[in-house]
């Protein structure tokens, strides 16, 4: 009987335990999920005009040597004159939006403008430079303007970050999932602020919805064929996860040794200084291969060469370091623009070295390798096998995963960006809205 009677005890604590939150739940659907679609649609209906806006004035100005010259000096030079008195907007501005986040402070609308403006015309051509930078800072500026109009507290303004920043990064990129999940994974080194993440899945979903009405459906990355591996290679791909990390471990350093020598130079003549130095490297790539850098931020038409087309080992290993160089002096120095596309365009060309001794597995090795170059420089491994997976339309994850987990674990300590905090330290540990 005591036996029983201690059952009949322990089945009416679990139906205690089960309790409905009905005040969360009408928050999320009555405050949260309406945010979240309105950040969606207005991140969408902005990324699609910077989208259209960098094919459009790529088109005008990047057929003649002289005007692609000129074009570039003048974005430096406009670029300096915003970063003297918004700097904030210099590089890729995710630092500034993570310490934003801590502070649980907001974006302010006049540098989420002048951000889209100068970023625009940095990512037109020339520079090489990633969308997420932008993407994050974009949709951050928008989600903080929208969060006065739906109550959201300044408990929650990291959240509201989140959301936006994941928006517009899986529209910019074409990447819903792996854009919500980089922005989740971007605030802490290990560990996925997985909190807002019903939210950020909503707002990212219904952004890149509106992006694929207005400029199209179609894959960032064309493949002209399905990769196929073998399990025999996974020894192979973890070396190569080995080899992307001693790249790394010279492309941050590098990375941040530019923006140090640069902060000796005063904001308004940075880009400037920066992208003089720059444009001989550039000159030397375009030389050294057949491919279009110059459209690589508008369209990833040389990264879609780099993933099928083999390159000569000598070409490649020296193309990395340019590439190092030239985006070490340019975002560096304050040229608006992110560190994912230089890292999948290095990570690309290191796995073209390793498909060269396995030329039927090419495309494993090269998107492998882009996927551990974004996983050690981000410290996001699960955005990075996501965000490749959707941007391709192809699932090598296994293959991937080998490449990417080595490099992660291998250059635990070195990140991007310096404002990635080491772990989660706020006492939250729920969403209770």
């Amino acid at each position: 009987m005591i036996r029983i009677f201690d059952r009949i005890i322990n089945c009416r604590n679990a139906v205690k335990a089960i309790r409905l939150n009905w005040m969360t739940i009408i928050k999320y659907f009555f405050k949260w999920l309406p945010f979240s679609i309105a950040v969606g649609i207005a991140s969408g209906i902005t990324a699609s005009l910077f989208d259209y806006l960098l094919v459009e004035i790529n088109f005008l100005f990047m057929r003649n040597d002289y005007i692609i010259l000129m074009f570039a000096l003048i974005v430096a030079l406009v670029t300096g004159y915003v970063i003297n008195f918004l700097p904030e907007t210099a590089g890729p501005g995710i630092n500034f939006v993570l310490k934003r986040m801590d502070d649980n402070g907001v974006i302010s609308i006049k540098s989420t403008i002048y951000k889209f403006f100068i970023s625009v015309f940095a990512l037109s051509g020339v520079f090489m430079a990633g969308r997420e930078g932008v993407s994050v800072f974009m949709g951050a500026g928008i989600s903080s303007f929208l969060s006065r109009y739906f109550g959201i507290g300044s408990k929650f303004k990291d959240y509201a970050i989140l959301i936006g920043a994941g928006a517009f990064t899986g529209a910019l990129l074409k990447a819903p999932l792996g854009g919500a999940l980089f922005a989740l994974e971007l605030k802490y080194v290990s560990d996925m602020d997985y909190r807002p993440f019903a939210q950020t899945i909503v707002a990212s979903i219904t952004s890149y919805t509106i992006f694929s009405l207005l400029r199209g459906s179609h894959t960032f990355i064309q493949l002209s064929q399905q990769p196929v591996w073998q399990f025999s290679h996974i020894p192979h791909l973890v070396l190569l996860g080995v080899f992307v990390s001693l790249i790394v471990y010279i492309f941050v350093p590098m990375f941040y040794f530019a923006n140090c020598v640069s902060s000796s130079i005063k904001p308004i003549y940075r880009p400037l200084s920066g992208t003089l130095v720059a444009l001989p490297i550039l000159y030397v790539l375009l030389s050294i291969h057949n491919v279009d850098f110059l459209s690589l931020s508008v369209n990833y038409g040389a990264l879609s060469d780099i993933l099928q087309k083999p390159f000569p080992v000598v070409e490649s290993f020296s193309a990395i370091f340019l590439i190092i160089f030239f985006n070490s002096l340019t975002i560096g120095f304050g040229i608006s623009g992110g560190m994912i596309l230089p890292s999948l365009l290095i990570g690309a060309l290191a796995g073209n070295i390793f498909g060269h001794f396995f030329p039927s597995e090419l495309l494993v090795f090269t998107m492998a390798g882009m996927g551990a170059a974004l996983s050690a420089t981000s410290k996001t491994p699960l955005a990075a096998i996501v965000i490749i997976t959707e941007m391709t339309h192809t699932d090598v994850v296994i293959p991937m995963t080998a490449a990417v987990i080595v490099s992660y674990i291998l250059t635990f300590g070195l990140n991007i960006y310096s404002s990635q905090s080491a772990c989660r330290t706020n006492s939250k540990s729920e969403i209770n809205f």
